[in-house]
């Protein structure tokens, strides 16, 4: 406890220092502190050195909601109700069809973007955000129940597949959470660093599995790794970060998929390529021998 108080007063110093560098003033009547665990108890001397708050979950920081639970789909409502903000502001019945279907891809479906950037879009929001965009094409603003002559489904569909080239919210909620997923293997910065030493712990991604205790950021990430390893190819280096069976890193399929009856009695399926290389003859166990008859069953 007093190393926490210790270092409650070396932030103090270093803010003032960076006033005193930048001549930018911190106002601290503004400022918020949060505190966890035991520091919780010593809330009011830390709050009286900084000379701010303490803060209170749930909070907004940069349009992202912060708790220390999970967001409900409850705190997604802020979602919902801009979507009705929009819609009631908009007389669908004196536009065309084009007219509707223009304002529904450029202005609706961006407004979630930001949230599913970070965060799984839970399932039953994004059937009410559908089912809000599906209301506006065809029933315009009118609240009289009207056919949809046309499958949600087919419509976000690209217009080459004979679609209309709506987005699709699920899919473009996987695309941005992959591109979290993507910098780490190829990039290095201060975030890729954080990242793997939390989540990772000298694994690779493709050994990374969702585990009780996650953030709600890595538990997303966590669901929409397999599809975004299943859809690259990696380029082998040291061969730490590549599944040896299950990642696709030689020829046009993944060993998995090239030899099923392999696979199947393979006894470590995640051993990486450096593993498996690092011996000769390859370091590769099997439940059983493979001789005669019994290496085709």
């Amino acid at each position: 406890m007093e190393n926490d108080l210790e270092q409650v007063k070396n932030l103090k110093l270093v803010l003032s220092a960076f006033e005193k560098l930048l001549g930018l003033m911190i106002n601290f009547h503004k400022s918020e502190i949060f505190c966890f665990g035991e520091a919780k108890d010593r809330a009011g001397e830390f709050t009286q050195i900084l000379g701010c708050k303490e803060g209170t979950f749930p909070f907004t920081y940069l349009g992202i909601p912060m708790n220390t639970h999970k967001i409900s789909s409850k705190q997604w409502g802020a979602v919902e109700e801009r979507f009705q903000k929009k819609l009631g502001s908009w007389k669908g019945k004196l536009r065309s069809f084009g007219g509707r279907l223009v304002l529904l891809d450029s202005v609706l479906s961006s407004l979630p973007m930001y949230m599913m950037s970070f965060f799984r879009l839970p399932k039953g929001v994004r059937k009410k955000l559908d089912y809000y965009r599906s209301r506006f094409l065809w029933q315009y603003d009118n609240h009289k129940k009207k056919y949809r002559l046309i499958k949600w489904n087919i419509l976000s569909k690209p217009r080459s597949l004979g679609g209309m080239g709506i987005i699709d919210l699920e899919m473009q909620n996987i695309c941005l959470l992959s591109k979290w997923l993507f910098r780490p293997i190829n990039e290095d910065g201060i975030w890729q660093d954080v990242l793997r030493r939390k989540y990772l712990n000298n694994k690779s991604l493709s050994q990374a599995h969702k585990k009780p205790g996650d953030s709600q950021f890595w538990s997303g990430l966590m669901e929409v790794k397999d599809l975004f390893l299943s859809r690259g190819r990696f380029n082998v280096q040291s061969g730490t970060q590549t599944r040896f069976w299950e990642d696709l890193w030689i020829g046009d399929k993944t060993l998995k998929e090239a030899y099923p009856s392999l696979y199947s009695i393979a006894r470590n399926k995640s051993d990486t390529v450096a593993k498996i290389i690092s011996s000769v003859p390859f370091n590769i166990s099997f439940r059983r021998a493979l001789t005669g008859n019994r290496l085709l069953n």
